[in-house]
């Protein structure tokens, strides 16, 4: 009976093996492509805009990084929205990694006056978004903003207090990045 069984088993492994072989001699995908993960690291612009995004590689262990955004020749003033602002901080923003090529994350940038010693907040945007890697060049951020006043932060740690409710929140047009 042992020799039975002995023989069942090699001939079922035999079968499978030819039939793993056959498909990939006849090309259907065998083997399988490896895993492919995408990576953000690097510095990007946006098309049709004047940003550039520093994008630091991402902790293997974690799968979070850092970008830093910043604006070429922005209106510090937002288009008006904060009419006192001299100056539009640089974007600081954290990410962590949702799938292959996918990343989720939150950022801030501080519309500010300068005084003196020190600039002063007015007007804080909080950034929320979802990450796309749509190709090995291209990346599409969908972003959620929410905007604070500079005195909605009392702790001065740079975000709003807990409990502040936004002034408005809205959604942002698809920004979409390439590889420089």
């Amino acid at each position: 009976m042992n020799r039975n069984r002995k023989i069942v088993v090699v001939s079922a492994l035999s079968i499978v093996a030819l039939g793993l072989t056959a498909g990939w001699l006849a090309g259907d995908g065998w083997p399988p492509e490896p895993y492919q993960v995408s990576s953000m690291a690097g510095v990007w612009t946006v098309l049709g805009g004047n940003t550039i995004i520093t994008v630091s590689p991402e902790d293997p262990k974690s799968g979070t990084g850092f970008v830093y955004s910043t604006h070429i020749n922005a209106d510090p003033t937002a288009g008006g929205a904060v009419p006192d602002a001299t100056a539009e901080a640089p974007c600081i923003f954290k990410y962590v990694r949702t799938g292959p090529n996918s990343w989720r994350g939150k950022g801030v940038t501080y519309f500010t006056k300068d005084t003196k010693p020190q600039p002063t907040v007015l007007f804080l945007a909080v950034i929320d978004a979802t990450i796309t890697m749509t190709a090995p060049d291209k990346v599409e951020w969908a972003r959620t903003n929410s905007s604070y006043l500079g005195s909605q932060d009392k702790d001065l740690d740079g975000l709003p207090d807990e409990g502040e409710k936004p002034t408005a929140v809205w959604e942002s047009p698809l920004m979409v990045m390439k590889s420089l």
